[in-house]
């Protein structure tokens, strides 16, 4: 293919497919890769080698690349690789553990000094942003990290610090993330342009009754608030139809009983499905009553909240989410149990659903993927024009 206006260094979904891959960022990026093509910017996507994926192949006009395996060495050849495409700019995804756990880190500053040294950028997005002086005890037993709070907090001021001082620009998803990283540029999650299915027929594909459906959608992992969730629709007593919608996280497969504690608790009163098909995300969407996000201590911007408000369903979010997101205040619940049941059966009343459904379509304005997109491209353009070498010009959108 010509010399693309782009490159994304990151996880991307095995082809098929928008919604799979190794974690909330690969369709994301899927995601944002279509929506520049949309713009009519060319797109080459650098990806970490999947068993499931050719080594290059087109996906509906992106091209993907898998040239790296993850681990210590991941992003420096990812790097190359993204260099070698010639693109004028190179945009990288980041999150804590997204190429290989902890050891990918030490290639983190090497891998940012070669693609700034080359004129490219680095524009990066920080998928999570995490304020070190949150990161106690707590914090690491929550998230499962397997070292001290002190050793964790200093590792995490380390890698934002290095992605702040090394990138051209660097992107963050929520206003509340900016104090954290000084200078960065708000770009919200894009949300998808969707037509939902019929709600009767989604309802009867997936077998639910005439009970409020409270939707829980995505990776389970112990940050998401799911007790609380879980805790709250047993104290209705089988008057709500809670459905915890998607697989184990990747990160904690095999070696973590989060899941299985769950299903050992809860399993009797909530739906636990599994993974959850592409085919059936919109579904699952279109059928629930309500989509329940009661994260108590958000670092990051939430996929499952940006399906809800591609599909239109109801939100409800944790008082800290709400925050986070600056939603309106109406959209947001304490994530106490006795309090988050008595808002589960307040719901009941349809005046009170129709509210949420009036502000979750408020809240969704702005940050559909085409503007997302044309910001990103504006973004690219400033960068290009303040950094880039002779011949790697930027072409606008």
């Amino acid at each position: 293919m010509a010399r693309p206006d782009v490159a994304l260094i990151t996880p991307y979904p095995p082809p098929g497919g928008r919604h799979g891959g190794n974690g909330g960022v690969s369709s994301y990026s899927a995601n944002l890769a279509h929506a520049l093509q949309g713009q009519g910017l060319d797109v080459t996507v650098i990806a970490p080698f999947n068993e499931h994926a050719p080594l290059i192949y087109d996906d509906d006009g992106v091209e993907v690349r898998r040239p790296f395996e993850l681990g210590a060495r991941a992003l420096p050849r990812a790097a190359e690789a993204a260099l070698a495409t010639e693109a004028p700019i190179v945009h990288l995804q980041h999150e804590m553990f997204l190429y290989g756990g902890p050891q990918w880190i030490a290639g983190l500053p090497s891998g940012l000094k070669k693609l700034r040294a080359a004129g490219v950028g680095p524009v990066v997005t920080m998928h999570q942003v995490v304020d070190p002086s949150t990161v106690d005890s707590s914090f690491t037993k929550l998230h499962r990290v397997q070292v001290p709070s002190a050793i964790a907090r200093a590792g995490i001021l380390g890698v934002q610090e290095t992605i702040r001082r090394l990138a051209r620009r660097t992107i963050v998803h929520e206003s509340s993330f900016e104090s954290t990283v000084p200078g960065a540029e708000v770009v919200p999650h894009g949300v998808e342009l969707a037509a939902a299915p019929d709600r009767n027929e989604a309802r009867s594909h997936l077998a639910l009754d005439s009970r409020l459906t409270v939707l829980c959608f995505g990776y389970v992992a112990p940050y998401k608030g799911l007790e609380a969730a879980l805790a709250a629709s047993e104290l209705a007593g089988g008057e709500i139809d809670i459905v915890v919608a998607g697989g184990e996280h990747p990160r904690l497969a095999g070696r973590d009983g989060y899941l299985r504690s769950l299903l050992e608790r809860f399993g009797h009163t909530a739906r636990f499905t599994g993974y959850v098909a592409d085919a059936d995300v919109a579904r699952w969407f279109a059928a629930a009553d309500v989509a329940l996000m009661p994260y108590p201590k958000p670092f990051s911007s939430s996929g499952s909240l940006a399906l809800a408000l591609a599909y239109g369903t109801p939100v409800l979010l944790s008082n800290e989410l709400a925050e986070a997101t600056k939603a309106p205040r109406s959209l947001a619940t304490s994530i106490d149990p006795e309090r988050l049941a008595d808002r589960f059966m307040a719901l009941s009343d349809a005046s009170q659903l129709e509210l949420l459904r009036t502000e979750t379509n408020s809240l969704a304005r702005g940050r559909a993927w085409p503007e997302v997109a044309r910001r990103h491209s504006t973004l690219y353009g400033e960068v290009n024009d303040a950094s880039s070498p002779s011949g790697r010009r930027f072409r606008a959108a």
